[in-house]
């Protein structure tokens, strides 16, 4: 029986991918930061399926060598799902480009040295389409330029995430470049847009933070500026199927399923009984004024007035990818937003 190795298991995207791969008759073996936090994943996994004897646990920390190569030994695959996330301002860049990049380097290096069929990693759409000013039609093939002056995370800070994303995916491509060829392993890359949907534990994940503002209050208005959605369903599975489709090697995979104009998420979750989401939107100049005493409205700045054209090509033409309803994942996102009584 083919053994996966998970890295951040604990995490909201990190549980689907397990739950998916033990449901696919797969036994995993996941790393948590702190191993305390086991029986939490377990409960959380419990709730949908039976994970009893096949799931393994161990102690891994991305920011420290010990461990990786010894807990990868024995295993088939890997997915790289760990990855620091932090949205909005940050002091020091590094905290979150530091764990990122290193993190992703000794998992890759620990996979290499066992020999694993493939390496999947959770790269992010940050990776194909952050920091520009003109460009509104991305697909697979775009990067983020790194060197764009105007994305810069030590000038401002919020781009940390997005650039932390994208140099640890370059550094993942560049390390296989640079290496022999008997010593490759097949390796591709996960790239999602904002990704909602049910947690299958009490954390919500940073990513729902764009529903949650819609929901408490902390947005009185709505913006104008696209969102572009996918299912955490939908990733886990695009996980597994790139893990084992044959033609999914050295391919990244973006995943978006649709792109709507944030007034329109405040409209379905308002028509639907969510009462406290915005009916008007503010006009941009009210959202720049706004922005600056809320870190997270930064992030949409670049956004304003733009509606990007998604095209995520390999996932539907070499995964056969069907996406799942947003406005389905929207709602059950809302929904279990009251019921953990987070909002």
């Amino acid at each position: 029986m083919n053994k996966v190795f998970v890295s951040g298991g604990s995490g909201y995207i990190g549980l689907h991918c397990i739950s998916k791969l033990i449901q696919k008759g797969y036994v995993v073996k996941t790393s948590l930061r702190t191993i305390s936090r086991k029986n939490e994943v377990i409960e959380s996994l419990n709730k949908v399926i039976d994970c009893s004897n096949k799931l393994e646990f161990c102690e891994l920390d991305l920011t420290r060598d010990e461990g990786w190569d010894e807990e990868i030994q024995g295993c088939d695959y890997v997915l790289h799902v760990a990855s620091p996330l932090m949205l909005g301002y940050t002091k020091n860049p590094d905290d979150i480009i530091n764990p990122a990049v290193d993190g992703l380097k000794r998992c890759l290096k620990a996979a290499i040295k066992n020999k694993v069929k493939r390496f999947v990693m959770t790269s992010s759409f940050a990776a194909i389409g952050s920091g520009f000013k003109n460009k509104t039609e991305f697909c697979d093939d775009d990067w983020t330029d790194l060197n764009n002056p105007d994305f810069n995370p030590y000038k401002n800070h919020i781009f940390a995430y997005s650039y932390s994303k994208t140099l640890a995916e370059k550094t993942l491509w560049d390390y296989m470049d640079s290496i022999n060829e008997n010593d490759k392993i097949e390796v591709c890359t996960i790239n999602p847009t904002v990704v909602i949907g049910r947690s299958l534990s009490n954390d919500m994940g940073g990513s729902n933070l764009a529903i949650r503002k819609l929901l408490d209050g902390s947005m009185p208005f709505s913006a104008n500026f696209g969102i572009d959605l996918v299912d955490v369903e939908d990733v886990a599975e695009m996980h597994v199927e790139a893990m084992i489709n044959k033609d999914a090697k050295s391919k990244r995979f973006l995943l978006s399923s649709q792109t709507m104009w944030y007034s329109e998420v405040s409209e379905i979750l308002r028509v639907n009984g969510f009462n406290k989401a915005p009916r008007f939107s503010a006009p941009n100049f009210i959202i720049r004024l706004f922005a600056k005493f809320d870190s997270e409205v930064r992030l949409i700045l670049d956004r304003l007035g733009i509606k990007y054209k998604l095209s995520p090509n390999n996932a539907n033409n070499i995964l056969k990818w069907k996406p799942r309803n947003v406005e389905n994942s929207i709602l059950e996102t809302a929904k279990q937003f009251y019921d953990l009584k987070k909002i």
